[in-house]
């Protein structure tokens, strides 16, 4: 039974060989270039980050249990009236323009 012989008497199964490894390398190659461009698509960036926790921040404002907008707007909570804690001493009463007589002899001295 005559062996299969390729190019200048390389046996079938040697030839095959090197065939196999060429093509396990290509398809390493390959499959390195499609991780490499499925990690820069799919990965986020920091702009994609920033978008996504100003999100959420705004999301949190508006659940029931955590939002001081719907508790008050479902009049859930209430509030006092405000009041000043050091309230202002009284003021003398200002000058009225134009002054009366009396003021015009206070201010002169009379």
């Amino acid at each position: 039974m005559p062996a299969l012989v390729f190019h200048s008497g390389v046996p079938f199964f040697l030839s095959a060989r090197r065939t196999m490894k060429k093509s396990v390398l290509l398809v390493v190659v390959v499959l390195a270039v499609i991780v490499a461009f499925a990690y820069l698509v799919a990965r986020p960036t920091r702009v994609q980050q920033k978008i996504a926790s100003d999100v959420q921040k705004v999301a949190a404002r508006f659940t029931p249990t955590e939002s001081i907008d719907l508790s008050m707007a479902m009049k859930m909570t209430t509030h006092e009236a405000p009041q000043m804690l050091n309230p202002p001493s009284t003021v003398p009463p200002l000058l009225l323009f134009p002054p009366s007589a009396e003021d015009l002899a206070k201010l002169s001295g009379e």
